[in-house]
């Protein structure tokens, strides 16, 4: 599937392509992106693979047509990935883009990737100074420590006068990379797959929906959904959205040196935003 990932800026596009791309995701997604090539001209896009596994014939013709009819719409294109094939895309793309800017990067440099968009359009001078906070998400899986840790975001998202945004992820299917394998005597195909992707993130969407509408905020909440791995896509996110500030509850009886290894610390030292841990007691609720 193919999913747009929102940008703070201008005229940068960020995508994320997971599963095996299908003619039917192309058709959900091409019209999407000529939009935003005729509302900004040239366009730079970053690809982001998660657990990719490539095109089905009618999507791979899809993607070369357009390709082909947009070359001179892309300024520049970072693929980030980690599979050696999907670097050797970003080798055979890189003749047919008029001024040759296609690059490679792990999942590991996705900072990197997002900096070499960006540089054509920020300022060289570094700030000096803390700058207070304008963009802030808070991370959520629905649960009553969840929901704490937005009230925190409300009330700083006031303080700051900063957005705020409710993000969460729906999980991966397990099937997704068994395309054409028999599981316990079914088999599982792409339809498969994509019905069951279609659903959980429906369900999601459904899951937020509720919980953004029992905050008492006071103000503009946003919310987004995200389908794939949380770590990968929470700091997607983060990144496409410079955001500055990011929450999560965090269970205080469980102690902090379960936090190893874990979400918030792959984010902190992969996400330029600002990590916040809202401990929570059970007899907080």
């Amino acid at each position: 599937m193919l999913q747009f990932i929102p940008v703070f800026e201008g005229n940068t596009i960020a995508v994320r392509a997971s599963g095996k791309l299908s003619h039917e995701d192309y058709q959900n997604f091409l019209p999407k992106l000529e939009e935003q090539i005729k509302q900004f001209g040239k366009v730079s896009i970053l690809f982001e693979f998660e657990d990719f596994s490539g095109w089905d014939l009618e999507a791979a013709k899809d993607d070369y047509d357009f390709g082909m009819q947009h070359l001179d719409d892309f300024e520049r294109i970072a693929m980030v990935g980690n599979k050696a094939w999907e670097r050797w895309m970003s080798l055979i793309a890189k003749p047919f883009l008029p001024s040759g800017d296609v690059r490679y990067f792990n999942h590991e440099n996705l900072q990197a990737a997002w900096d070499w968009l960006r540089e054509n359009h920020e300022s060289e001078e570094t700030e000096t100074s803390l700058s207070p906070y304008k963009n802030i998400v808070v991370a959520v899986d629905f649960s009553n420590a969840s929901k704490y840790a937005c009230e925190r975001a409300i009330e700083l998202a006031k303080l700051y006068d900063a957005s705020l945004t409710v993000l969460s992820i729906a999980p991966e299917y397990g099937f997704l990379a068994l395309y054409g394998d028999s599981i316990d005597g079914y088999l599982v195909n792409d339809n498969m797959v994509g019905d069951q992707v279609e659903r959980r993130i429906k369900a999601t969407e459904a899951q937020m929906n509720a919980f953004v509408g029992e905050l008492n905020a006071g103000a503009k909440v946003n919310s987004k959904v995200i389908y794939g791995n949380k770590k990968y896509s929470i700091v997607s996110f983060l990144e496409a959205q410079k955001t500055d500030l990011v929450i999560f509850a965090a269970a205080k009886k469980k102690g902090l040196n379960t936090l190893l290894g874990s979400t918030p610390q792959y984010v902190q030292n992969h996400s330029r935003a600002e990590v916040l841990l809202i401990p929570v007691q059970d007899s907080a609720f």
